[in-house]
């Protein structure tokens, strides 16, 4: 009986194993692929940082000629049409200035006072002019200027259609060459790009304010949104 056992025992591992190598023999061929895809679309909204930075010896003096300015920038940007919910402040600041001395010795001069507006619009032929608006009423910095997309996830999952179809394209082809046919998938990952936000930065503004007697151009130009996929394909 004992040895029945052993004898059976041992059948059973050998059909295993006649069993595992078997499926490893046939295992189905695999082809590893990229693919890449890339969406061009025209911003619809941007995203403007305006400054208001006022400097005086006496910090209350300081204080009420920025929070003036400010107020006048923001009533300025309501008149052109922009509601206040996409205005609102992004940063504030107050803090002492200091003079260096011939000895090192660092004596207070004065204060200085930075507020910082941020205002987005979906309207971009405002862009200029709340930019000169903002300017003629009391800002002396234009800190950024953004352009965007309010859908940006339309634009990924077209994107990401892009990289599945060039995958699929350089698969059939590599699969045509070896004489093999597309029988599925067995892996895939995907990798989703953002929408790249055009930016003009201080030198822009620098030069917007340089020119104030004349309005300011803005050209939106065009954002891209990429996505990439690797997909593994089973062959016949």
């Amino acid at each position: 009986m004992k040895n029945l056992l052993v004898l059976l025992l041992c059948f059973t591992v050998l059909s295993i194993m006649t069993t595992t190598a078997f499926a490893a023999e046939t295992k189905s061929p695999t082809l590893s692929v990229n693919g890449e895809g890339i969406v061009e679309a025209a911003p619809d909204r941007a995203a403007i940082s305006i400054g208001v930075v006022t400097q005086d010896k006496d910090a209350a003096r300081a204080q009420s000629a920025n929070a003036k300015a400010a107020q006048d920038v923001i009533n300025s940007i309501v008149a052109l049409g922009v509601e206040r919910k996409n205005i609102n402040t992004s940063d504030y600041s107050f803090r002492p200035t200091y003079r260096q001395e011939a000895n090192r010795q660092s004596i207070l001069s004065g204060y200085e006072v930075r507020n910082t507006v941020h205002v987005m619009l979906d309207d971009l032929e405002l862009v200029g002019k709340v930019i000169d608006t903002a300017l003629n009423h009391g800002a002396n910095n234009i800190d950024s200027l953004d352009f965007g997309i309010k859908n940006r996830k339309k634009l990924q999952d077209e994107a990401l259609l892009l990289a599945i179809r060039d995958a699929r394209q350089r698969a059939d082809l590599v699969a045509h060459e070896l004489g093999k046919t597309i029988t599925g998938v067995q892996d895939i990952s995907i990798n989703l790009g953002g929408v790249g936000a055009m930016r003009m930065n201080k030198m822009y503004a620098m030069a917007a304010m340089a020119d104030m007697e004349s309005s300011t151009p803005i050209e939106a130009g065009t954002l891209s949104c990429s996505a990439s996929v690797h997909i593994i394909y089973t062959l016949d």
